[in-house]
């Protein structure tokens, strides 16, 4: 498979499995964070709940996909091949005007996933709850504004999954691992993909209608290739 190759110097080539090692941290950071099940947090996935907001980020800052290479890179953060391959796809929307998200932390355990279920379902619970998928640039601009991201953990961006040529459904994932330091990987987008109780996923509160717009299937051009 040939991969989109970046203009940053500084590419970890991590493929698309190496978050299976995701599956083995999670087991360990369930014992130093406190992971609230739905029975502690009180979410009822048959209604609409009202969540603390854990990160507000502006979406549109960058004008596409070559903007955000260059300031991941200028960062120092190291983008996986799987993440860099999604972020030049046709199908990956980047915003033309800067737009407010407001952001929610969950488990799959405050959704109500007592050991695993299918990333399908951990979608559909949250919607019943009221939240939203985000959209795809939120994972570059998260990687970008969230700095201070404890070692070991990983974040996965709850998003509609972007294809890889290889036809792979691809997500986000959020990770600081020792000594690579900040990540931005791509996590399996399938939707029978099995997630465990302990995976934590960023959403989105619902807005104005932006957010859907952004996630319109039009196609906005990502690259100067």
């Amino acid at each position: 498979m040939k991969l989109h190759r970046s203009v940053c110097t500084r590419r970890l080539r991590i493929p698309l499995v190496c978050l299976g090692l995701a599956f083995l941290l999670c087991a360990a950071l369930a014992q130093d964070e406190a992971i609230l099940g739905a029975r502690s947090s009180g979410l009822n996935v048959n209604k609409s709940a009202h969540f603390q907001i854990w990160r507000t980020i502006t979406l549109g800052t960058y004008s596409g996909v070559d903007a955000y290479r260059r300031a991941l890179d200028s960062a120092g953060i190291k983008v996986g091949d799987a993440a860099d391959e999604i972020l030049g796809r046709p199908a990956f929307r980047y915003g033309r005007m800067k737009t407010d998200v407001e952001l929610v932390l969950l488990s799959a355990a405050d959704l109500g996933v007592e050991s695993e279920s299918s990333l399908a379902d951990v979608y559909k619970r949250a919607r019943q709850v009221g939240l939203e998928l985000c959209p795809a640039e939120v994972g570059p601009q998260l990687r970008l504004d969230y700095r201070n991201q404890p070692l070991g953990e990983v974040l996965h961006i709850a998003m509609q999954p972007v294809a890889m040529y290889s036809k792979e459904p691809t997500i986000f994932a959020l990770a600081n691992f020792s000594p690579s330091g900040l990540l931005l990987l791509g996590s399996d987008g399938r939707s029978e993909f099995m997630v465990p109780s302990t995976f934590r996923f960023v959403f989105a509160l619902p807005t104005d209608g932006h957010l859907e717009a952004m996630r319109d299937p039009e196609i906005v051009p990502t690259s100067s290739e």
